[in-house]
């Protein structure tokens, strides 16, 4: 008899770690995947991550999206809450990885990876541009004043000396 109370305390813990096990990353979505520069304008990317419980489960976990260009964010699934969407905007192109982890005092379990390609770059500056277009001016500016100097000389070649 013995022998059987330790078995039974051990099945109990079994069902009862099961029942308050953190809830799993189950899935991450990126919309749009590609995303791309529009008109200069950096894209804007919505992320949804869904976590899984027991069922008639309301754990709390908590979850990091690691957007790949040094930014992150954390997420809190407290109450029913299954899904959390977080937008983010990525300010180059480039092709980035993006992470979500548990994290926090209460992580939730998994990890899942997705790749995103963000095509394109940002618009040039206003200073870059206006330096162009000065640029630009100038060049011919200074073909006049070769002509300037040229006409100058031959009208010294006219004057009687």
């Amino acid at each position: 008899m013995n022998q059987g109370i330790p078995a039974f305390i051990l099945a109990a813990s079994l069902c009862a770690s099961s029942a308050l096990a953190a809830p799993k990353i189950d899935n991450v979505t990126v919309k749009p995947n590609p995303a791309a520069f529009a008109g200069g304008k950096p894209p804007e990317v919505e992320v949804s991550v869904s976590v899984s419980r027991t069922r008639f489960g309301s754990e709390v976990c908590d979850a990091r999206v690691e957007f790949g260009d040094g930014e992150g964010r954390t997420l809190d699934f407290s109450g029913v809450a299954g899904t959390r969407t977080v937008r983010h905007v990525y300010r180059k192109g480039g092709n980035f990885r993006l992470v979500v982890h548990g994290a926090g005092k209460n992580p939730c379990e998994g990890t899942r990876e997705l790749a995103l390609n963000v095509t394109g770059g940002p618009a040039a500056k206003k200073a870059e541009k206006k330096a162009e277009k000065k640029a630009v001016k100038k060049a011919p500016a200074k073909k006049d004043a070769k002509k300037d100097t040229k006409k100058k000389d031959e009208k010294k070649k006219d004057e009687p000396k």
